[in-house]
């Protein structure tokens, strides 16, 4: 009987940790279609070794229940020119991310991000270990950079800069994952992890980051008691992201929030007074004119 009892609540001891512990919940899809082997087993470990990376690491010392968990998806399209003998993958990747919005089911997109240059080298049962102040390997670094990116973003969505901590991680894996020879590490393109980056940890976009804040604590959580006053804010927020397009046009992290935000916007705005839904559109199409079409149909 002492012996069921203290399996209990060792067993009870140990689901309140997992419930506790880590903070994402990321879904892992490998895109293997264009690659020539009879080896998917190996792609297949891969993308297993991966998903447990991303969701049994625990990436902060905060502790999250499993309803708190950020939500998030990792679609990896292999290139064809990947060598799955010998371990070598040449890829591209996107990376999702959103959170929940106050008192409804609705989740928001946070982060949507297209990386070109996710290339990395991967051995079947090869452990996949994180050091935050060395380099291991180019996909522990990449997948470690994306789950602080998505940390920082969400932190900052529920509290003014609340993202600070993670910057200086993000920035440490990047200066150290710039010694090995793979693409991304370094400004040699205007749409990588280089400049995010720089963006995320550069003043100039710190009236970017303040609006996730506003964006989404002080007008979407609120949108379903004051949806005038949540729209007010929304045009608000677009004023700060016009004024810091202006100063760096086409940034990579003003293209990302629209890469996330085109249809949400479209659909906030697809109500309420003229005269604010006109402001809105008129903002839109200068700073996110990929989607003006989109923005110019809500006042037609």
């Amino acid at each position: 009987m002492k012996m069921k009892l203290a399996f209990l609540l060792s067993f009870l001891l140990f689901c309140f940790a997992c419930a506790e512990a880590q903070e994402l919940r990321c879904n892992v899809i490998v895109n293997d279609q264009q690659v020539q082997t009879q080896e998917r087993q190996i792609i297949t470990g891969m993308r297993d070794a991966i998903s447990q990376f991303m969701n049994t690491k625990e990436w902060t010392a905060d502790k999250y229940r499993e309803f708190e968990r950020i939500k998030c998806n990792i679609l990896i399209t292999l290139g064809g020119d990947s060598d799955v003998s010998q371990g070598r993958y040449t890829a591209t990747v996107q990376i999702q991310s959103s959170r929940p919005i106050y008192g409804t089911d609705y989740e928001s997109p946070l982060l949507t991000f297209f990386d070109r240059n996710f290339s990395f080298e991967y051995q079947p049962s090869q452990p996949l270990i994180f050091t935050e102040n060395a380099y291991t390997t180019n996909l522990t670094a990449m997948l470690a950079y994306y789950a602080y990116v998505m940390l920082a973003l969400d932190y900052d969505s529920f509290a003014n800069q609340g993202g600070n901590p993670f910057l200086q991680r993000i920035l440490n894996i990047l200066n150290n994952s710039q010694q090995a020879n793979f693409p991304g590490w370094n400004s040699s393109d205007t749409r990588n992890r280089y400049w995010l980056s720089e963006n995320l940890n550069n003043p100039q976009f710190l009236a970017y980051r303040e609006g996730l804040y506003q964006y989404h604590r002080l007008a979407m959580d609120t949108f379903g008691k004051n949806p005038e006053d949540a729209r007010k804010k929304i045009v608000e927020v677009l004023q700060k992201l016009k004024q810091v397009n202006q100063t760096r046009p086409a940034s990579v992290t003003i293209n990302a929030f629209f890469d996330s935000k085109a249809d949400e916007l479209v659909s906030v705005f697809s109500e309420g007074n003229p005269i604010m839904v006109k402001q809105a559109v008129d903002l839109l199409v200068v700073i996110d004119p990929t989607n003006a079409s989109k923005y110019r149909a809500l006042v037609k």
